[in-house]
């Protein structure tokens, strides 16, 4: 009996592990079958047992392209001259005319130097004067007089070039513009191409939209179209196309540039966003 016994318990066993293992794989595999995506078919049912396909919504075959405003022009002014910075008459969001005088550099030492030359200027005149009377007299050769004209001419071109520095050192505006930033203070030292200030031109604008190869047969040089900034939606600007690349960007896509003049009190800023539809073309 021992003997049977010692057959039967391990073969009971082993039936005991692969049922368990049977059920497991049976309970996976219905886990697994509730996972599968199943296709729902796309058809509506209708009472008659017919199915129809949906509607797509209607197309209106406008074009619409977006864009980004930006100035007409801007530079970052510096002095032409090194100097230390007397005054800065304008600030951060100043508006500014073509001409207008933005920072004053110091001068002083340039001024002495003209007084130094205008000195040497009224002793060689006198000299030019004199050896003139004596030359025509014969009392002095026709050397020392054309030293002296020379003489006269060099310190005349050394005081044209220490007026044109003193000319540098007031900074002027370059166009009518804002002040979009302030990168200096007075008291500090300007040299050249060093920037003082930054000044955007946004009295006229520049707006760029990306326009794809089959659109582009819709834009002409010169042509003008209406464009709607997002932040005026009720206000239409006029668009002159100024620009249409020659190459496409990374986009594959071809900028084409619109000056358009700004709303007043500068109401439009750069960076803004805006639009261009043009009407169906079916």
């Amino acid at each position: 009996m021992k003997k049977i016994l010692s057959y039967l318990i391990p073969a009971v066993i082993l039936i005991g592990i692969f049922g368990g293992i049977a059920f497991k794989l049976k309970k996976n595999k219905a886990v697994s079958a509730e996972r599968v995506y199943h296709n729902e078919p796309t058809e509506t049912p209708v009472p008659n047992g017919k199915s129809v396909e949906p509607v797509p919504p209607a197309a209106t075959g406008d074009l619409q392209f977006t864009g980004v405003f930006e100035p007409n022009r801007e530079t970052k002014i510096s002095a032409e001259v090194q100097g230390k910075i007397n005054q800065i008459m304008v600030d951060a969001g100043s508006v500014v005319g073509k001409g207008q005088t933005l920072v004053q550099l110091d001068n002083s030492l340039l001024q002495l130097q003209l007084q130094s030359v205008d000195v040497q200027i009224e002793g060689l005149t006198a000299d030019v004067n004199r050896y003139s009377i004596l030359a025509k007299a014969d009392a002095v050769q026709g050397v020392q007089l054309e030293k002296a004209q020379l003489g006269l001419k060099s310190a005349q071109v050394q005081r044209a070039t220490i007026e044109e520095q003193i000319h540098k050192t007031t900074i002027k505006s370059p166009f009518n513009g804002v002040v979009f930033a302030k990168l200096s203070e007075e008291g500090g030292f300007a040299a050249p191409g060093v920037p003082l200030l930054h000044i955007l031109d946004i009295g006229q604008l520049k707006f760029t939209v990306n326009v794809p190869e089959k659109d582009l047969k819709y834009f002409k040089l010169g042509q003008s179209h209406k464009v709607i900034a997002d932040v005026f939606p009720d206000k239409t600007l006029s668009g002159k196309v100024t620009l249409i690349a020659s190459k496409a960007n990374v986009g594959n896509s071809f900028p084409v540039q619109f000056t358009v003049k700004n709303l007043p009190n500068h109401a439009l800023r750069a960076g803004m966003f805006g639009k261009i539809t043009l009407p169906n073309q079916n």
